[in-house]
């Protein structure tokens, strides 16, 4: 009984696939013999395996750097638009923010532009009224001097008399009746000796003088020489535009 299961023992063992391919012959002159079809078939299966695994291995290399790629390029086209999209945003900000100082500010500008200009009137208009009324003051003052010194009229009788040129003829010169009686007993031997006639007249005042000759008329009147004292003051504080107009010129 033992014999048996000893012989057993040693005929069974694991079996091997390739137990079943049969082994090569060697061709005479020591070559191996020629693969069987099995053995060509198994051949091709695992070249076709290995070239789909490269293949396979190719195409995975190939997603994996077009997906590195893709995502590279994605990532730079997002960052150059974001850098061009603050860029544009900061543009857009400055120039609304500029718009709006411009729309707030008009206003402002308007109004300083107004507010000069009413200065400027306003300047004028206190100093023609301080002018206007250094004037009425200075003409009251000098009417008070004539009534309490009445012998201003004689200085303005000296400088017609003495004027250069000399008025042509015989004048007259007409004068208030009070002052004509004064200018007679200072200055009446001179005016003869001239040829000048003196001549009173009613409707002048004191201070007032008129000097009539063949060569023309000289209107010596307080009113007359008040134009001429306006008409310098002016002419010493032209106009603003007289004033741009001969800064023009």
């Amino acid at each position: 009984m033992s014999d048996k299961r000893g012989a057993g023992s040693a005929a069974w063992h694991r079996w091997q696939l390739d137990e079943f391919v049969a082994p090569a012959t060697a061709a005479p002159g020591g070559r191996s013999a020629p693969p069987s079809g099995h053995e060509a078939v198994l051949a091709a299966r695992r070249e076709r395996v290995r070239r789909d695994a490269a293949e396979a291995e190719r195409r995975a290399g190939f997603e994996a750097g077009r997906s590195a790629g893709f995502e590279q390029g994605l990532a730079e086209g997002r960052a150059q638009g974001l850098a061009r999209g603050l860029a544009e945003g900061r543009a857009e900000a400055e120039a609304e923010l500029e718009r709006r100082c411009r729309e707030t500010l008009e206003p402002l500008r308007t109004l300083a532009c107004a507010f000069g200009e009413a200065l400027g009137e306003l300047d004028h208009m206190v100093a023609d009224e301080l002018a206007e009324l250094a004037l009425a003051t200075g003409r009251q003052l000098a009417f008070d001097a004539l009534r309490t010194r009445p012998q201003q009229v004689l200085e303005i009788v000296r400088l017609l008399l003495h004027s250069d040129p000399a008025p042509a003829g015989q004048p007259r010169l007409w004068l208030n009746p009070q002052d004509c009686r004064l200018v007679e007993r200072h200055l009446g031997s001179e005016l003869q000796a001239a040829g000048w006639t003196l001549q009173p007249d009613d409707a002048l005042q004191r201070g007032d003088c008129r000097l009539v000759s063949p060569g023309g008329e000289l209107d010596a009147t307080w009113a007359t020489r008040w134009k001429a004292v306006k008409a310098q003051l002016r002419r010493r504080r032209p106009v603003e535009g007289d004033s741009e107009h001969d800064g023009h010129d």
